[in-house]
């Protein structure tokens, strides 16, 4: 009999292999133009969406840090160029969290996919791992990790992207939660904000100071 831990793993193993079956069929013959927010997910995307979102929906809107986007500027670039450099890109869903899989019969199904376009498949395993509504335990997120890991043909290229995507995704996320917060006066998605917050804490943490402006006002965050 399996235990809990067992069975999340099992379950999320499904959904790793949907996604990674939705990245490499959805690639094929995917127009871009049919993106809605930009055709791919590009260094623009992630410094405007991603890194100016945080900054002025997160820091600036929600913790009232009078912090400017160009002060951090080079690290988001740097960030942006390594995310992209180390994606393998197909099909990406790019809001790959819980509230947006259904399971029906064992086999998962995703929904909410108007952000898709061509981008990295560890962008959606990060949406997916580091979801702040489920908030797995860092150790079956590593064995996920690992799983998909041996899926891939370029293992070490995969492994270094996550870590990046894992930084983009959680920085966009924040950004949403200050703005569905304050802007769409939707007060639910301030629980979410110090999960959040905390696991972007730990994983900038373990990019041994590779971006060390970022890091040091992160890990200065109280909340």
């Amino acid at each position: 009999k399996m235990n809990q831990t067992d069975e999340i793993i099992e379950c999320y193993r499904l959904v790793i292999d949907g996604a990674v079956s939705m990245w490499k069929m959805g690639a094929r013959g995917f127009d871009s133009a049919w993106a809605y927010q930009g055709e791919a997910y590009d260094e623009d995307l992630i410094l405007e969406k991603e890194c100016r979102y945080f900054v002025e929906a997160f820091l600036q809107g929600v913790l009232k840090i009078e912090i400017e986007f160009d002060t951090l500027a080079p690290e988001f670039l740097d960030l942006a160029q390594k995310t992209v450099q180390n994606g393998l890109n197909g099909f990406m869903h790019r809001d790959l969290q819980s509230r947006n899989i259904m399971i029906h019969n064992r086999q998962p199904f995703f929904i909410d996919f108007q952000g898709g376009r061509l981008g990295p498949l560890q962008y959606d395993l990060a949406s997916l791992l580091i979801d702040p509504y489920v908030n797995l335990a860092p150790h079956i997120q590593n064995q996920l990790v690992d799983y998909c890991r041996t899926l891939m043909s370029d293992a070490e290229k995969f492994q270094r992207g996550y870590e990046y995507c894992r930084i983009t995704r959680n920085l966009q996320m924040l950004g949403a939660f200050g703005f569905l917060s304050r802007i769409k006066n939707k007060p639910f998605f301030e629980a979410y904000i110090a999960p959040a917050t905390a696991t972007l804490k730990t994983n900038l943490a373990a990019m041994d100071n590779e971006f060390p402006k970022l890091n040091k006002l992160v890990q200065d965050l109280h909340l």
